[in-house]
């Protein structure tokens, strides 16, 4: 309940500031992440083409 009134106060720029880091690290590391998953699947996808072309001689 206390955390709740501190939030009515508004906020100092230096909170405004670090809020705004945190969200940048934030959305910097889910844009890795998401490159990073786009490189597997793009590998799994050149298996799956090797084997089907492997299984079926085309």
């Amino acid at each position: 309940m206390s955390l709740l009134r501190r939030l009515t106060v508004p906020a100092s720029e230096s909170h405004l500031a670090v809020a705004l880091a945190l969200a940048a690290v934030a959305m910097s590391l889910m844009l890795w992440a998401i490159l990073w998953q786009s490189d597997i699947i793009s590998y799994q996808r050149e298996v799956i083409r090797w084997m089907w072309s492997w299984k079926f001689g085309g």
